[in-house]
């Protein structure tokens, strides 16, 4: 191999340069005979010792100022997991799942008095009771005019007493035609005993038999006049009885105790006979009358379990049961159901004519439960839920869910668990829609067993 001198020949073209070269450059200059010397010299073998040199020169300079190690670097120990979330955790519970049959229907009385005046055509005095009163059996509602009763009463008195004056006089009357009737037949009998001896006529015999015939009539007619009086008398007595109890019915008495469900009478006002002015609510008992379709009406029977809500009031929440079932239906082919109202504390906020919610239980079975916060929803429609493992890490599982379990008061609601999840099982609650499967995981409270952290 020969080198060419760079020094000997200062006209020679530079390493691996050729024409394509020199076009492809738009900056070229035309080379000076010093600028040909000076390329020549950076060219040939010399250039590429020099360049040799200067990257084994770098390297050096680089492995002077950067670290050496003559060992592999050392394994870095693992750090400790740390929590991702505070969370609260509860326990899957084994409970009764109801299916209901839900409707909705209307307070009504469960045995609904009406109170009517006995005396007819008389005016209301006075008023002692306001709608929603509550009154015992006995208790004077309304006062009616008793004036032209008491007028009555009055004149029947009067008439008694004339009757009774008429039995005196005729009882007088008859004793007298008794002594005169006792008169006539001892002088019957002694001129019978002178008629035998001969010393009187026939004639003064008959006369004497005559005013003894004549003494028994009269008798007989005092008697009857006695036995008028003494009707007559019992005829005003019974007058008198009839304005009495007329008069002592311008009070308007509760026949019952209960609470006044609706108030007619008014002060002034005219009362007649057979027209109601109060309705009472017998004994406070209420009952709810619903509305169940023919189809489903074979899952109701007397007895079930009935749930009562109201859309007004979240807390009014009552537990009632079917007391009675009407055999006919209506022309939408329903029947009426009667539901029987336990009060309790949220009944006594009841009243008639509420509209409220009933829920009949038709069926119960065991079932898994979790608060309905615990149970993800997955964008596929799938659920899912996170288990607390013993190292304090989670586990998401898919589960299938079931009915839901309304919130009553302060228990949240719950959702069924039909399938992926066994009883007693810690789940994540609070905090779950923000956790990743395998997550750690800081437990500030369990709600199963109410302890905090």
């Amino acid at each position: 191999m020969t080198y060419q001198s760079l020094e000997d020949n200062d006209e020679s073209p530079l390493p691996f340069s050729d024409n394509s070269s020199q076009i492809s450059n738009p900056i070229a200059t035309p080379l000076t005979p010093g600028r040909k010397k000076q390329l020549s010299w950076l060219s040939g073998p010399k250039g590429l010792l020099i360049g040799l040199g200067l990257g084994l020169g770098l390297a050096f300079l680089a492995s002077r100022v950067m670290p050496q190690s003559s060992a592999p670097e050392a394994a870095v120990a693992p750090t400790e997991q740390l929590a991702s979330a505070s969370v609260t955790v509860a326990r899957s519970q084994t409970t009764p799942i109801r299916q209901t049959l839900s409707t909705s229907g209307t307070v009504e009385a469960f045995d609904l008095l009406s109170v009517s005046p006995r005396a007819n055509g008389l005016q209301v005095l006075a008023v002692n009771v306001r709608t929603g009163d509550y009154v015992n059996a006995g208790d004077v509602l309304a006062v009616l005019d008793s004036a032209v009763l008491q007028a009555q009463v009055d004149q029947a008195m009067a008439q008694i007493s004339e009757a009774q004056a008429q039995v005196a006089q005729t009882q007088a009357q008859a004793a007298q035609a008794q002594a005169a009737l006792a008169e006539a037949q001892d002088s019957f009998n002694r001129y019978s005993t002178l008629f035998k001896q001969g010393a009187i006529s026939e004639e003064a015999l008959t006369s004497r038999r005559t005013q003894l015939v004549t003494a028994e009539q009269t008798v007989g007619a005092a008697a009857a006049a006695v036995d008028s009086a003494q009707s007559s008398v019992t005829r005003r007595q019974a007058e008198v009885d009839r304005a009495v109890t007329e008069l002592q019915q311008t009070q308007v008495l509760a026949p019952e105790s209960g609470i006044i469900a609706e108030k007619t009478a008014t002060v002034g006002s005219v009362a007649s006979a057979g027209t109601p002015l109060f309705q009472i609510i017998s004994g406070e008992q209420l009952e709810l009358s619903v509305q169940v379709p023919q189809t489903q009406l074979a899952q109701v029977n007397i007895g079930t379990p009935v749930l009562i809500t109201s859309s007004a009031d979240a807390s009014l929440k009552l537990q009632g049961s079917v007391r009675s079932i009407d055999p006919t239906l209506n022309a939408t082919r329903e029947a009426t159901v009667k539901v029987s109202l336990n009060k309790g504390e949220s009944g006594s906020r009841l009243r008639a004519g509420m509209f409220l919610k009933a829920d009949i239980v038709i069926d119960s079975r065991p079932g898994v439960v979790l608060p309905a916060e615990a149970v993800q929803p997955q964008a596929d429609g799938r659920f899912l839920v996170y288990v607390l493992n013993e190292n304090q890490t989670v586990t998401a599982k898919l589960v299938t869910v079931g009915d839901r379990i309304a919130a009553n008061g302060s228990t949240p609601a719950k959702l069924e668990i039909t399938s992926g999840l066994a009883a007693n099982v810690p789940v994540v609650v609070e905090g779950a829609a923000y956790l990743q499967d395998g997550d750690k995981v800081d437990v500030v409270s369990d709600m199963a067993t109410g302890a905090d952290s």
